[in-house]
C-alpha cells in the first residue's frame, strides 16, 4: 500500500526509529492521530518497537471533548495498546495566565507529553502532523515575516518527537481510513475561521491552489531550500562562534576584530545565540532588536551602554562587546560527596539529596516525580559526586543523544541565572542525573536491572 511505504520510508530517512525503541503516539482522535496509530500498529512488528497512546482532553468543547476522550478509550482498548489519559482545565489555564487559546493549548499538550512519555517509559513520541500542516506553517511564517529559519516548517524530528506523518497529505490519510472502514472524531473548532490557520487552510490555500494547482509542492520545496542552506549558515555560525564569542554564567564577550569583519547575517546570529545562551530563549527578543544591536556595535563609542529585553544591558569597551545579565551573581563552584546510603545538603541549590539502594524485584518504578530518579547500580562505577556543571559537561538524556549540559539547559529553557545552581550527580566519569530534570539513557533500569540506585531530591523553604 502506498501510504504504508511513505510510512516507512519517511522514518527510515529521518532515522525516527531504532530497533527496540518504545513510541508513545499522541492520539486525539482526529483523523491524522488515528491514521498514524494505525499505521504504527501495522508496522509494529516490522519496525520491531512497542506501542502506547497518549490522549489529553483539554476540555475546551465539553461534551465534544469527552466523548472523543471515551472514542480514543474505547480504540485502544480494541487495538489492544496501552493509553495514558489526562485532562486539563486549558480555559482557566487561559483566564489565569493571558496566553492566546493556541499557545496555551500548546504549552498544556507539550507538558502532558513529557508527563505520558516519563509514565510510560517512552523514548519517542509520535506526532500526527502531516504535509498539509507543514505547507500550512511555512505559509504561515511567510506571512509574519520570517527568517530562513521559519521556512524550515515542522521539523520531521525534534528531540525525541518524530512525525512519520510529515510526508503525507491529509487527503491520503482520509482515503487509507476510508479504505480500512476505520471511524475518526471530527474536531468542530478546525472548521471555524476564526482562527487565522484555519482560515489559512479552508479559505486563503484553497483561493491560490486555484490559480497555482502545484502552490503546495513549491512550498515544500522552498522548505528544502532553506534546509539546506540553513545547514551552511549553522556551520559558518558555529566556526565563526569559536573566534568570536566567550560565553560565562552572565556574560557574553564578543572579541570585535573577530567579530567585525564578518557578513550581517552571522554577525545577527551571533547575537541571538549570545542572548539564548544567557536568557534560555530568544522569545521578545525580536528582529529589530538584533538590528539595532548590531548596529551598536558597529557604530557607538567605548564605554557606551544600551539596555536590551530580557533583563539584558550591552556594554562596549575598546576591543570587546559585553552583553550581560543585570544585577547576575554567580554560584560558586561546588562539590560534595554522597554516600549510599547517604545524604547530603547543597546549599547553594537550597536542596539535600538522598541515595540509597533497593532491590529491584518488586520495586514500583516512578517515573512522574521529578526529584526522584532510580538508576541501575550495577552500572554505576566509582563515587557519587554532586556538584554544579562544569565546562564541557555532557549527559545522554533518558530517550536522546548526547548532548551538551549547556544545550540541554536551553532546549528546558532553564534561566541562565539558575544554570549553575542546578546540582549534577556524577559517578566517575558520567553525569548519571540532574537533579530535579533528567536520568542519563545508560543508567536507566531495565529488566535485567538487580539493584536500583534511588536518589531523592528534596527542596528547602526560603
Amino acid at each position: 500500500m502506498e501510504i504504508k511505504r511513505k510510512f516507512l520510508e519517511t522514518i527510515a530517512k529521518y532515522h525516527m526509529i531504532q530497533k527496540g525503541d518504545v513510541i508513545m503516539a499522541g492520539v486525539s482522535g482526529g483523523p491524522d492521530s488515528v491514521c498514524l496509530l494505525h499505521l504504527l500498529l501495522e508496522c509494529r512488528e516490522e519496525l520491531d518497537i512497542k506501542l502506547a497512546a497518549a490522549h489529553l482532553d483539554h476540555m475546551f468543547r465539553g461534551r465534544e471533548s469527552r466523548e472523543d476522550a471515551l472514542f480514543v478509550e474505547d480504540l485502544c482498548r480494541k487495538w489492544k495498546v496501552p493509553l495514558y489519559k489526562e485532562e486539563i482545565d486549558v480555559p482557566e489555564y487561559i483566564r489565569r495566565t493571558g496566553l492566546s487559546p493556541e499557545d496555551a493549548a500548546r504549552r498544556a499538550r507539550y507538558a502532558f507529553f513529557e508527563r505520558a512519555r516519563e509514565k510510560i517509559g517512552a523514548n519517542r513520541v509520535a506526532l500526527g502532523h502531516n504535509r498539509n500542516d507543514h505547507e500550512e506553517t511555512v505559509l504561515m511564517n511567510i506571512m509574519r515575516g520570517t527568517g530562513i529559519e521559519g521556512l524550515l516548517g515542522i521539523e520531521p524530528v525534534r528531540d525525541f518527537y518524530i512525525r512519520p506523518l510529515l510526508e503525507i497529505s491529509r487527503r491520503e490519510i482520509e482515503e487509507y481510513l476510508k479504505l480500512e472502514g476505520i471511524d475518526y472524531r471530527i474536531d468542530s473548532t478546525n472548521l471555524k475561521t476564526d482562527y487565522f490557520r484555519n482560515r489559512l487552510r479552508l479559505e486563503i490555500i484553497p483561493l491560490i491552489e486555484k490559480s497555482v494547482p502545484c502552490f503546495g509542492a513549491s512550498l515544500r520545496r522552498l522548505s528544502e531550500i532553506a534546509r539546506c542552506d540553513m545547514t551552511f549558515l549553522e556551520e559558518q555560525t558555529f566556526a565563526a562562534w569559536r573566534q568570536a564569542v566567550t560565553c560565562d554564567p552572565g556574560r557574553a564577550k564578543i572579541d570585535l576584530k573577530n567579530f567585525l569583519p564578518l557578513h550581517d547575517a552571522i554577525k545577527r546570529r551571533l547575537i541571538r545565540k549570545a542572548v539564548e545562551e544567557l536568557a534560555g530563549d530568544i522569545k521578545d527578543f525580536e528582529f529589530r532588536h538584533t538590528v539595532m544591536l548590531v548596529d551598536f556595535i558597529k557604530n557607538s563609542s567605548a564605554g557606551s551602554i544600551i539596555d536590551l529585553p530580557k533583563n539584558l544591558q550591552g556594554e562596549k569597551q575598546y576591543d570587546y562587546f559585553f552583553i550581560t545579565i543585570k544585577n547576575y551573581s554567580k554560584t560558586r563552584d561546588y562539590s560534595y560527596e554522597l554516600h549510599v546510603p547517604g545524604r547530603v545538603e547543597i546549599k547553594e541549590a537550597k536542596a539535600s539529596i538522598r541515595a540509597w539502594v533497593e532491590p529491584r524485584k518488586g520495586l514500583m518504578i516512578i517515573r512522574t516525580n521529578p526529584l526522584i530518579a532510580q538508576l541501575d547500580y550495577d552500572k554505576i562505577e566509582g563515587n557519587l559526586i554532586v556538584r554544579n556543571r562544569r565546562p564541557g559537561d555532557r549527559f545522554i538524556p533518558l530517550g536522546g543523544h548526547l548532548k551538551k549540559i549547556q544545550d540541554f539547559f536551553t532546549d528546558e529553557k532553564v534561566p541562565k541565572k539558575e544554570r549553575d545552581k542546578i546540582p549534577l550527580v556524577t559517578a566517575g566519569q558520567n553525569i548519571i542525573w540532574i537533579g530535579g530534570m533528567r536520568i542519563d539513557d545508560r543508567f536507566k533500569v531495565t529488566e535485567d536491572t538487580g539493584a536500583v540506585l534511588i536518589l531523592k531530591m528534596e527542596r528547602q523553604e526560603d
